[in-house]
């Protein structure tokens, strides 16, 4: 049972939501949230936690951060995280906190439109495609012009979003992130010079999707979760029609479409579907939940901030997502590759963040002209 937090401010609250996460107040049941943990399959060793009576989504203990039921119930966002996710926010400078959940969907929709199409996903291909912006404490992914759209339609509302938050430990996701202050501005980072002409952008641009919540079957298959049991320890999960095997999982993404995704089987010698997709994960062990076991919320990455005079490209992604459909098999027929299925008839951070770039360039000119004066030359 939830309790009245003693240390928690008085907030004004004058709108009917509230526009930011230090004013948005816990506003869902506990049982929601345990069946979230049960359904998502958090380890007890994650510690999630609902939080108190009055609580804010700032308010997350120390070790701990703020997470959005609705990243995982309409944004297809699981945990582990994958790597393509970490290294969008690693390379913007911004921390899962802060995402608005409405617009986390076209991270993990990108993802699934490059895996389905058997790209391997990059932060460089995503900003090609959407730029940061701010609204109310959260940033958002909005679409950029004069480029071929990869969502057809996104998100539009979630109703009460920013009320249904937990607290989980920070190790969780294992790697730093950066909590933005207001007054460091919006990230900004060029697009890759020449991508209409790349095989990927053609690849993924062939026919755009709207956003939806996806089942996990189409996940797992696209490798973006292991929240998976397998009928059999070869099984597959792929997308089928009418007993053919090997459809684009793109077809997921259509309503009209007439197939579903089922069980194949691969052949004897192969590894778990799920050793093979392992890699795209970054796992929390107990060495990142300890290293992260003193970090406060809003004080992320303090002492190694994204330096934002330089562009930083952390490129996370994991090894090809091709798999030979020569491997599956299936009581039916072979599982070969086929064309798109039939369809039916259906602030302060900032200023120490201006220092430490300051003195870096003051000492790099002490250096420089010591260096002229006793003709030393530096290496």
């Amino acid at each position: 049972m939830s309790r009245a937090n003693p240390s928690q401010k008085k907030r004004r609250n004058k709108g009917k939501t509230p526009p930011g996460p230090n004013q948005a107040v816990i506003g869902w049941q506990e049982d929601e949230f345990l069946n979230l943990v049960r359904e998502m399959g958090f380890r007890p060793g994650w510690g999630a936690r609902y939080p108190t009576a009055g609580s804010t989504a700032m308010d997350a203990p120390p070790g701990f951060l703020t997470l959005y039921a609705a990243f995982f119930r309409d944004g297809n966002f699981r945990l582990p995280i994958t790597k393509f996710t970490a290294s969008v926010l690693r390379n913007y400078g911004l921390h899962i906190s802060q995402i608005n959940a409405i617009w986390l969907p076209r991270v993990t929709h990108f993802e699934f439109v490059c895996r389905a199409n058997c790209v391997d996903p990059t932060f460089e291909m995503f900003n090609v495609f959407y730029t940061v912006t701010y609204t109310s404490g959260f940033y958002s992914f909005n679409s950029r012009t004069g480029v071929t759209p990869v969502c057809s339609v996104p998100l539009k509302s979630l109703h009460d979003w920013k009320q249904k938050f937990f607290y989980i430990r920070r190790g969780v996701i294992p790697v730093d992130m950066h909590y933005r202050s207001v007054d460091e501005g919006i990230p900004k980072i060029d697009v890759l010079v020449g991508f209409a002409d790349q095989d990927w952008y053609k690849k993924i641009t062939h026919k755009a999707t709207a956003i939806s919540q996806l089942e996990e079957m189409a996940l797992v298959g696209a490798g973006m979760s292991l929240l998976w049991f397998p009928k059999n320890p070869l099984g597959v999960p792929v997308y089928g029609y009418q007993g053919k095997f090997g459809y684009s999982l793109l077809n997921v993404l259509d309503p009209k479409v007439a197939g579903a995704m089922v069980d194949a089987i691969q052949e004897d010698g192969n590894p778990t579907w799920l050793n093979q997709i392992r890699g795209r994960f970054l796992h929390p062990s107990d060495e990142s939940l300890a290293k992260y076991s003193n970090i406060a919320l809003g004080e992320d990455d303090e002492d190694d901030p994204i330096d934002p005079t330089r562009e930083e490209v952390v490129v996370l992604s994991s090894g090809s997502s091709d798999r030979s459909s020569e491997d599956l098999t299936s009581p039916y027929a072979r599982v070969t590759p086929q064309p798109m299925a039939e369809s039916s008839g259906r602030g302060t951070r900032r200023i120490r963040l201006l220092k430490r770039i300051h003195n870096n360039y003051i000492a790099i000119i002490i250096i420089t002209l010591l260096s002229h004066t006793n003709n030393i030359t530096i290496t």
